[in-house]
């Protein structure tokens, strides 16, 4: 007779295996392909439709040329640091500042129009202005330039010198009451000292050049209707991609 016990272990117990997935039939892969195209359809005309929508900005370009002194032509680091020095002069408040107040906006909103560039870190140096007009970005780029040249030179050891001798020359122009020959002599050889000085700068010396007044790009610089259009595509892609995942998914569940 079996004594009473703990029950036997049970033997082991296997997970029914899911029934398999049904097909998708001809009518439901037709159903997919046409959703595919559809979206994708749908999604580059409406990033289209929002590019024409957007308000249009030109963009205007001035091309600067930055002259290296002979001296420092071997001193890349040192050239290098030149150019970025003459690029965050560009955008610098002593620049926008007198720009901005003769044009009626501030100097914030300027800034945010303005972008310089130094293309394959040549002694080229490229501003480029944004502008709801093309004659609005042309006018504001070149005044940008000149009010760059005009700073870079007063702040420079040429700058200085130039001043000196304006000075020297308003001296002779307007001679003091009283002054004898002697000091309208050491005018002139003061004058022709600075000017000996100045010629010798203009060849050594670092200075900027503008090679040609601003010109207006053909193409609107925003917004890109091709880009628009093809970021709409994508966006319209990934939405089909999502939505045929979770349609096939619900057509093959048994």
């Amino acid at each position: 007779m079996r004594m009473p016990g703990p029950p036997m272990p049970a033997g082991p117990r296997y997970a029914p295996l899911p029934p398999p997935r049904k097909q998708l039939s001809a009518g439901q892969r037709s159903k997919l392909v046409s959703l595919f195209v559809v979206l994708l359809l749908l999604g580059a005309a409406l990033g289209y439709l929002v590019a024409l929508v957007l308000p249009t900005q030109y963009a205007a370009r001035v091309t600067i040329q930055y002259n290296i002194a002979n001296q420092n032509t071997g001193d890349f680091l040192k050239t290098d640091r030149n150019l970025t020095t003459q690029q965050v002069l560009l955008t610098s408040r002593n620049v926008l500042q007198p720009v901005a107040d003769a044009n009626g906006i501030t100097v914030e909103s300027l800034a945010k129009k303005v972008s310089v560039t130094n293309p394959d870190k040549s002694s080229i140096i490229q501003l480029e202005v944004r502008d709801d007009t093309r004659e609005g970005g042309v006018n504001l780029a070149n005044a940008i330039a000149k009010q760059y040249l005009t700073v870079s030179n007063a702040s420079s050891p040429k700058g200085y010198v130039q001043t000196q001798l304006d000075a020297v020359k308003k001296q002779q122009a307007t001679p003091q009451p009283g002054a004898t020959p002697a000091d309208t002599a050491a005018l002139a050889a003061r004058a022709a000292a600075l000017q000996a000085q100045l010629d010798g700068m203009n060849i050594t010396a670092n200075q900027s050049t503008v090679l040609s007044q601003a010109y207006s790009l053909d193409a609107p610089a925003f917004p890109n209707v091709s880009l628009a259009g093809f970021t709409g595509g994508v966006c319209g892609l990934l939405i089909a991609l999502m939505t045929a995942v979770t349609l096939t998914r619900r057509w093959t569940r048994s």
